[in-house]
Formats: C-alpha cells, structure tokens, sequence
C-alpha cells in the first residue's frame, strides 16, 4: 500500500547559504578529556564510487557530531576511522581483520554486497560487530521469517526485496499499460536479483510482463555506448514500454549521459531504477530524463524538526543535500550510539547483545532493529523526478511516495 503522497508538483527547496568547499566538522567533543570511543568504517573511499564511500562518510559525521555536542556516549566523545575498500571483498576482509587486529571492533559500512557477503563470516569468526549502510542482498539478514544468518552483522539500510517490491508495487499503480521492459543493470549478485525480484512481483501483480532485451555489465564497464545503440534501435518504435535501470553512481551517470545523445529515454514510457538517484539527478543540470526512483530516503520526505535538522547539518558540512548512502551512514552510528549506551558497556558482546531489538530516533522517527532478522526498520521512498532548470536543485519532483517499513515486506 502506498501512504503518505508527500511530493509537489514544482517543489523547491530552500538550501543552506553556502560558501568555498565543503565545511569541515566543528562538533565539540563530548566527555571532555575522556577516551574517545572509535568506530571504524569501512567503504569505497576511491575509484569509480568514492562518492559513495563520501557520503555515507559525511552521514556518519553528522551523527558524530550531534552525539558529541550532546556530551558523548557514557560521557566519551565518538571519533570514526576509515579504511578504503574500493578494491573489492579481498580490501574488505583485510580492512576486518585490520581493524579487529587493532581493537577496533565496532564497524559499519560498505557498499557492495559481495563485500558484504565476504566480510559477514569473517566479523563471527572475528567476535567484531558489523552493521552494514548500504549491502542489499537479501541473504545478509533474516527474511520470510528466518532468523538472522550471521550472529553478528546488522543491516540499517533497506533490502532488495524491500526496494523492489515497493517499486513494483509502484508501477503497477502508476503505469499499468507497461509490460514491455528492456533492462540495462550491473552484472553481480544484486543487479541479477533485483531485476528479478522487480519482474517477479509485477507478474505476481497480474501483469503479464516480457523482458525484451537485457544487458548486464561490468561493475567497473562506463563506455555502454554499444548496448545504447542496441537499446534505441529495438525501443524507437516502441508503445507502452519501459526501461529498467539496475545501476548506481557513476554507472547510473555515464548511462544516463551516453543514452542522452541517442535521444533514449524519449523512446520510453517509463524507465525506473533503485539506488541512490538524487545526487546523479541533481548533477546534471536541469537534464534528468523522466526516472521512478526507489530507495531508503529522500531529504524532502519527511515533514519535521529531526530531518531538517540533519538536513541542515549534512548540507553544511558535504556542501550538498543529503541523499540514501548519507542518511544510512548517520543511521549506522546512530544505532552503535544507542546500543552502548543502553549496554553501559563498549565492548564487543555487550553492544552485540544490545543491538537486538534497539530503537532509536531518526529523521523518518522511531527505528528499530529487529532483534531476531538483524534487519532494521527502513521505509522506502519512491519519488517521481524530471529535470527542470527552473528548480534550484535542477531536479523536479512530480510525485513521491513514503512506503512504511511494514509494507515494503512479502
């Protein structure tokens, strides 16, 4: 069920007088002298998707931020250290052992599942805890009413099924005559998947969808000038077809803008994608094609104090709104922050113990982690966009919807 229609027609959104780069942290230590607690995160901090691993960064300060002004944790201030893995699941496990090697044993982040799906054993073998921001795979903690796989890793960020249910769901709603879907997608675990379950749920829906023509590429591919030609070729003629879009970052961009020059996406009903979008849309100045976006949030989702105070803080210090990867990297800390002080304790098992069915407050309100699946409570948004110069982001929201945690499940 979709609730909540938030989005205007033409919204504009007043932004932070900014001023030089990005602002640096100025948050006060909380505690005083005393001991810092360190998080440790880990993230692609370069390569193709070093924006990710930035904004899940930036997230995370400003929850850092917020606790320390506010005295600490157990009257410590909170510091992050970072460790790159853009280089994939092998950086990933090494920056594990690494950081549990130097005591370091409260992590979060990532981006990819496969990292993900590389690292969970490792943190139980290790006896660190890991909650990951932004790893979708489905397999990572308990769903359909199993219990958690891995005794020691968290998810605060939505699953796939989750997104794509929603966004299914969605489109059913909304473009009822599209059965016709080419698809162009990230070759890995999540990007076959996600489709899957995508197409899985609008036949389940009734609708009786065909996948014309299908391209999964290298996570590290940006020329797609050859699949686009294809891509315009079969959907010039086309009616009541659509595009599905199962690619992130740089990947969703460099698309976005070879597909321009072919005139694609005027080819297209619809063309729908999950992921981060709003940072690509906002990028591209004023250009954006027509997108049905689904993902764990959008900074004009919620109407109140807390999520315009992180708003507030994150465009002060990224120089830019905040988008999914940011809102998660805040969440991750947020609930290592509730979870030490509600154990009065920072050591491994204690926070573990801790974690299991912690609630806390966030910019969409109260969020849980459920303390049987690990899986925290994410809402999914799913926004409706277009360029528009007009629009101080560039970007216009035609519609958008808030799609509570509960009715993003089977």
């Amino acid at each position: 069920m979709l609730t909540k229609k938030w989005a205007l027609a033409g919204a504009t959104v007043a932004l932070l007088a900014l001023s030089g780069c990005a602002g640096e942290s100025t948050g006060s230590d909380g505690g005083g002298d005393a001991d810092p607690i360190t998080l440790a995160m880990v993230a692609p901090l370069s390569g193709a998707f070093a924006d990710t691993g930035a904004q899940i960064g930036y997230g995370a300060q400003v929850a850092i931020d917020e606790i320390n002004e506010a005295g600490g944790v157990l009257d410590r201030p909170l510091e992050i250290e970072k460790a790159d893995t853009a280089d994939g699941a092998q950086a990933s496990v090494q920056a594990i052992r690494d950081f549990s090697a130097d005591g370091n044993e409260l992590i979060f982040g990532e981006l990819s599942s496969a990292n993900c799906l590389a690292l969970a054993p490792l943190v139980d073998e290790l006896g660190s805890v890991f909650i990951t921001t932004t790893c979708t795979n489905d397999d990572l903690t308990g769903h359909d009413g199993e219990p958690a796989p891995y005794e020691r890793f968290f998810r605060v960020g939505a699953t796939s099924e989750q997104d794509m249910l929603a966004l299914a769901r969605t489109m059913h709603d909304a473009a009822p005559e599209v059965t016709t879907y080419d698809v162009f997608a990230f070759d890995y675990v999540s990007g076959h998947l996600q489709w899957e379950q995508f197409s899985t749920e609008l036949a389940e829906l009734g609708m009786q969808l065909s996948a014309d023509v299908q391209y999964f590429v290298p996570l590290d591919e940006q020329n797609y000038t050859s699949q686009i030609s294809a891509l315009a070729g079969v959907s010039e003629n086309g009616e009541k077809r659509g595009l599905y879009l199962g690619t992130y970052g740089s990947g969703t961009s460099s698309f976005i803008n070879q597909g321009e020059q072919y005139g694609l996406f005027d080819n297209y009903d619809v063309v729908v994608n999950s992921g981060s979008y709003w940072p690509i849309a906002t990028s591209l100045g004023g250009a954006a094609p027509e997108v049905y976006n689904g993902y764990d949030y959008n900074y004009l989702a919620y109407d109140s104090d807390a999520n315009q105070a992180f708003v507030d803080a994150y465009t002060a210090l990224a120089g830019t709104v905040p988008d999914t990867w940011g809102y998660q990297g805040y969440l991750a800390v947020k609930a290592y922050a509730a979870a030490i002080e509600s154990a009065g304790d920072v050591s491994p098992d204690a926070v573990l113990d801790a974690l299991k069915g912690i609630s806390f407050d966030t910019p969409q309100g109260e969020y849980t982690i459920d303390p049987d699946s690990h899986q925290g409570s994410a809402n999914i948004v799913v926004t409706h966009t277009v360029g528009n110069a007009d629009e101080e982001t560039g970007v216009e929201v035609l519609e958008s919807y808030v799609i509570p945690y509960a009715d993003t499940l089977k």
